[in-house]
């Protein structure tokens, strides 16, 4: 059996003092490989595995990146309004493709500003996941495939039966105290990240 980490911040109570009840971790992807990944990585949090809700993925062609920035200010919005009774979190995956991390934050940053919503706070469990260039450089930089962030990895054979693995890999690196990774610089930014719910 593999263990798995008890999700219970010790800060987590509401503003009368009371302990929040567990609520659902929401899951805003742009495609069914970043589900899977957020996912199973989730699924190693014993207090928040029978709790993960995905949200819709965008209907047929239309681009998934922009399906995620379009949902997101709503996202937030929905939040910020579970947390005040409940815990909760808000995990955000969406691919800089061949753009920067920084260019994809920005344009989440503008999507708040634009809907009238307050930036992001250290405080809060909103996480955003941002591969570069893809989901997929992830999935096998954490099983071991030396990779760059230029390269489009996205039809290499073998991905959908790698995303586990790389899910527990990257809970793994992601462990308060653990060595700092060998990985692709997006990927550690994201190990950062998820620390926000620790």
């Amino acid at each position: 059996m593999i263990p798995t980490a008890r999700f219970l911040p010790q800060n987590w109570s509401l503003a009368d003092g009371s302990v929040a009840r567990v609520s659902d971790v929401v899951v805003l992807a742009e495609d069914t490989r970043h589900q899977r990944f957020v996912r199973a990585y989730l699924k190693r949090f014993e207090d928040y595995r029978d709790n993960i809700r995905n949200l819709d993925l965008p209907s047929g062609r239309r681009c998934g990146e922009q399906w995620v920035r379009e949902r997101y200010a709503n996202e937030v919005r929905a939040y910020r309004s579970r947390s005040t009774r409940a815990r909760t979190a808000l995990i955000v995956a969406i691919d800089a493709d061949a753009g920067d991390i920084n260019r994809r934050l920005r344009q989440l940053r503008d999507a708040l500003d634009n809907a009238n919503l307050a930036p992001r706070t250290d405080q809060e469990r909103i996480i955003h996941l941002i591969p570069r260039r893809n989901i997929e450089t992830w999935v096998l930089n954490l099983n071991g495939t030396n990779v760059d962030e230029d390269t489009d990895y996205s039809h290499e054979p073998g991905i959908n039966e790698q995303i586990v693995n790389a899910a527990i890999r990257f809970f793994d690196w992601s462990r308060p105290n653990a060595p700092p990774p060998p990985c692709v610089p997006s990927l550690l930014s994201a190990i950062t990240e998820v620390r926000r719910l620790e």
